[in-house]
């Protein structure tokens, strides 16, 4: 039988170089005996059981017909009314003309990838990064290019520097990507002057900007920093949104907001015959009379108790001089090992020590990150937290004595 592998083994070597290891696929277990500190998954204890069970009736009793039929490729009007007055909410000022529904946030990428992206055109990424942009970054051949993060973000000096590179090279990047607002992986957000930094620097070299704002509405502490959408809201950016973080993963509900301009051009690219009008009704549905937002705030309440769990877990348990983030919203944590450590290799020892995290070099491009490693504290109870990372901080101590 011939091995199909063989036949496209040039396409399996160009697209899939780096294909993502099974550790950190959504919905890969953990042995029964090992606290999970990997995975972005909301808490299943939020997911609002009962109130969507009377929405999905309420949603077949008006409409059913067409709320389980095929709906508009730009997705659900009702759905991108309710959009469009939630986005007003947050400063942004759009028409539904303007947004795009989508399957998920990662759909939104992945279409405005295949936008603007060829085979061998240079991307312009953070260092670290989200594991699935990358993917589909690689997926689309793309050359990419690393700028560092810090506790504020994308350093837009070093943007300044790999943009004016990318130019003596007689390279034109296509796409910046970036996570402004609670990080994946770091957690860090980035301050209203950088942002400003950021923007000037797409209109000075041409450049769309993609905005991942998966995380924003789930904020503890501090003041919100506007959008870079909001800052720039008819000209080269475009920002990535999901239900997946405020309402239920598996409804798979997103949407990207684009420039008018742009959307006939990203229509023909979303191929699945649109996203299914009758889980962006039931979303709608569900927000009706405040229960959207009154379930956000109970989702803050929830993730602000399980980032202090988490921060002080590491604070009694984290031996020095290991060093992480503050997040002031969001699901992560970046840890930085003591010198001399390596993530990759700590991952079993802290395996046999009952706790698992992602290495960080899963988040860069060039295999660079091998002192970081990212933790997740949105999945789990604050005492199963506790217990995570005090056998994170065990396997740290053990593998800082040598033994």
């Amino acid at each position: 039988m011939t091995d199909p592998a063989a036949r496209y083994s040039a396409l399996f070597a160009r697209r899939a170089a780096k294909p993502v290891a099974a550790l950190f696929r959504a919905g890969a277990a953990s042995p029964q005996d090992v606290i999970p500190l990997t995975y972005g998954f909301p808490d299943p204890g939020s997911f609002p059981y009962d109130d969507l069970a009377a929405a999905s009736e309420r949603v077949l009793d008006d409409g059913g017909d067409t709320a389980l039929q095929y709906g508009p490729i730009a997705g659900d009007e009702r759905f991108r009314d309710h959009v469009v007055e939630r986005l007003r909410d947050d400063d942004l000022n759009v028409s539904a003309d303007s947004i795009i529904v989508t399957s998920g946030g990662s759909q939104g990428i992945q279409l405005v990838t295949e936008l603007v992206v060829d085979p061998g055109d240079a991307v312009i990424v953070e260092a670290p990064s989200f594991i699935g942009a990358l993917q589909t970054f690689r997926n689309a051949e793309a050359e990419l290019h690393e700028v560092p993060i810090d506790d504020h973000g994308m350093r837009t000096d070093k943007l300044a520097e790999v943009l004016a590179r990318l130019t003596v090279e007689g390279k034109q990047p296509k796409l910046i990507y970036t996570i402004p607002t609670f990080h994946n992986p770091a957690g860090v957000s980035m301050p209203l002057a950088r942002r400003h930094e950021l923007i000037a620097l797409a209109r000075q070299y041409g450049v769309l900007v993609l905005e991942d704002d998966a995380y924003s509405e789930l904020r503890f502490d501090g003041e919100r920093a506007p959008f870079l959408y909001e800052l720039d809201p008819e000209g080269l950016v475009i920002q990535v949104r999901t239900y997946s973080k405020i309402l239920a993963a598996g409804l798979r509900l997103g949407y990207l907001v684009a420039p008018e301009a742009l959307i006939p051009r990203l229509l023909p690219l979303k191929v699945d015959v649109g996203t299914s009008p009758f889980l962006s009704r039931l979303a709608v549905e569900f927000a009706a009379d405040g229960r959207l937002a009154a379930h956000i705030e109970r989702l803050r309440g929830l993730y602000r108790e399980r980032r202090d769990a988490m921060l002080a877990s590491l604070d009694e348990y984290a031996p020095p001089p290991t060093t992480w983030t503050r997040p002031e919203g969001g699901f992560f944590v970046w840890l930085r090992l003591p010198e001399g450590l390596d993530a990759g290799a700590l991952l079993p020892r802290a395996e046999q020590a009952g706790v698992s995290f992602i290495p960080g070099t899963a988040n860069f491009t060039h295999g660079d990150g091998s002192r970081y490693l990212r933790l997740t504290f949105s999945f789990l109870p604050p005492d199963q937290l506790t217990a995570g990372i005090e056998r994170l901080g065990r396997a740290i101590q053990a593998a800082l004595a040598g033994g």
